[in-house]
């Protein structure tokens, strides 16, 4: 990946570009509105777009002009025809698949941000594909439920392409979650929010300058689902909303605009242990927030609003939109007095923390600049150069350190970490709490985070998931070696199991399924046979499977 200039940007001034331009208008394609005719007429502003759910198969990257505001025609690139793209939905346990068609005119790859995909369905930007070219995605989703996404990952492009509408929710489910009460139907609502500079005929205008570069592209107009001053009608009950920061740089301190607390339940990786009040959380970009809002003070009639308080934070132009604004998100009406039946649960699902105790190893990640250009140990992305390699099970600390003057939120593709800690704080906000894959990491701050990459060997990166930072290389390639092999002999019942007696540390689990969901530990302790670790089963039930993990 070559440094961003000045010269590489000047093409990109609009992305009304000709590709785009000469596609057709498509009015609410592949979106609901949650509202009715009565209620949109008497009211300013726009009614909150719902993505609709992925219909399965294809998903179509495409120039689109959308009416993302009443009355014109915004140029896109779309998704299915939508912006963002359909929300996929897979339970745990299922097999994901899906092609991909890039029916842009230029390179592209997709991203499953927070799903655990295997090194070539990752979306790694050595595997994008040209124009008009297409590829299959196929991989099993075993990993706890949780509100992940899917976007643009493209060498060089990925900040364009993102900004333009390339990307989408990704929604792991769990049928085990139905025992929490949780807010289900039209009061489980998805929200993306996506900052843009547009122009006066309703373009969205990406035309970074090198300090854009340096800061990360800010806008000053709110998208919420693609929904320019959005609203959403809601009843007096109980709300479980999915919040995803989609912008390119724009960080956000989310709370009501009357100081009411809401309930955390949910970060990057899923569910919390138990839901925690607060009355603000912070949420970088690519981090997710799963809350709970309980409209039951609200009388029928009243409003409120989800906003981004302001706070001192670096990034911006002079005389531009600036890090740290206030900024309305989503205008709530209240216009049922019907309160649902759902409740704020007492518990949730059940974490295991990892320790440092259990850490084999620290890595020091130095994120500063050279020159005009952010870095990570002093080192731009280079495709073709491996940085590290990661051993398959073991438990590390990745420690950033952030010696320069902006945000960067760091993420890592192929496993979830949990906050350690931060220099700038003796106690973590809640929304550290959990298993996260992004992390913010403020100027002159120093977080650490406990990781253990366990599901899937090969090559992937880490990065800064401001996407201006991304493409012009703070990005990093490593390696997660692969487990030692395991030896498989059958007699009968009998089964002999045995890896290499140098590889210390392992536990042998076993499972009904390939890639399934639960693994019990194999209770047998090895033996030493032969310089190999050796485990004898018995199979009376049929046949099992069987993987080698780190406790």
């Amino acid at each position: 990946m070559k440094k961003t200039s000045l010269s590489n940007l000047s093409r990109r001034r609009f992305l009304s570009r000709s590709t785009l331009a000469a596609s057709a208008l498509v009015t609410g394609a592949g979106f609901r509105l949650a509202v009715s005719a009565r209620a949109q007429s008497a009211r300013s502003g726009n009614p909150l777009r719902l993505p609709s759910d992925w219909a399965g198969d294809l998903l179509t990257v495409a120039p689109a002009n959308l009416a993302l505001w009443p009355g014109y025609s915004t140029a896109v690139s779309a998704i299915n025809g939508g912006v963002p793209g359909p929300t996929i939905r897979v339970r745990r346990g299922q097999e994901f698949a899906a092609r991909v068609q890039n029916s842009l005119a230029e390179p592209l790859v997709l991203h499953w941000h927070g799903l655990l995909a295997p090194e070539r369905m990752d979306g790694h930007p050595r595997d994008q594909v040209a124009a008009g070219q297409s590829y299959q995605v196929r991989f099993p989703v075993s990993q706890r439920a949780g509100t992940c996404w899917y976007h643009a990952h493209t060498d060089q492009l990925t900040a364009e392409q993102a900004y333009a509408g390339v990307a989408g929710f990704f929604i792991i489910d769990d049928p085990a979650e139905a025992a929490f009460g949780l807010p289900s139907g039209n009061h489980d609502v998805p929200l993306v929010f996506a900052d843009k500079r547009v122009s006066t005929s309703r373009q969205l205008v990406y035309a970074p300058s090198m300090m854009d570069v340096m800061t990360g592209y800010l806008g000053d107009v709110m998208l919420v689902n693609g929904t320019p001053d959005a609203w959403l009608s809601v009843d007096r009950g109980l709300y479980r909303l999915r919040l995803l920061n989609g912008s390119n740089a724009r960080i956000y301190k989310v709370a009501l605009s009357d100081g009411r607390p809401f309930h955390l339940i949910g970060t990057d990786g899923g569910l919390l242990p138990a839901p925690v009040s607060a009355t603000s959380a912070m949420l970088a970009p690519g981090q997710r927030l799963e809350i709970l809002l309980d409209f039951s003070p609200y009388a029928a009639g009243a409003s409120v609003v989800l906003k981004s308080l302001p706070f001192a934070g670096s990034g911006g132009m002079m005389g531009g939109p600036q890090q740290g604004t206030e900024m309305n998100l989503l205008r709530f009406y209240v216009d049922s007095t019907a309160t649902g039946n759902a409740t704020v649960p007492a518990v949730l699902q059940p974490l295991t923390p990892l320790t440092s105790a259990q850490a084999k190893r620290t890595r020091v990640f130095t994120i500063g600049m050279s020159g005009m250009v952010h870095t990570i140990n002093g080192q731009t992305f280079s495709m073709q150069r491996t940085d590290f390699s990661v051993p398959f099970g073991d438990v590390e600390i990745w420690e950033y350190r952030n010696t320069s003057t902006e945000p960067h939120p760091m993420h890592a593709h192929a496993a979830l970490c949990q906050v350690l800690s931060r220099s700038s704080t003796a106690s973590l906000a809640p929304e550290d709490s959990g298993w996260k894959d992004t992390v913010l990491v403020n100027a002159g701050e120093t977080v650490r985070v406990l990781t253990r990459f366990d599901t899937h060997p090969g090559l992937f990166v880490h990065h800064c998931h401001n996407l201006e930072h991304e493409d012009s290389g703070m990005m990093q390639n490593f390696q997660v070696l692969p487990p030692p092999s395991l030896g498989i002999q059958r007699d009968g019942a009998s089964v002999s199991l045995s890896w290499p007696g140098l590889e210390q540390g392992w536990i042998l689990e076993s499972s009904n399924e390939p890639n399934g969901v639960v693994w019990e530990p194999v209770t047998q302790p090895p033996a030493l046979i032969g310089g190999r670790w050796t485990v004898t089963v018995t199979e009376l039930t049929g046949r099992r499977f069987y993987r080698l993990v780190k406790p």
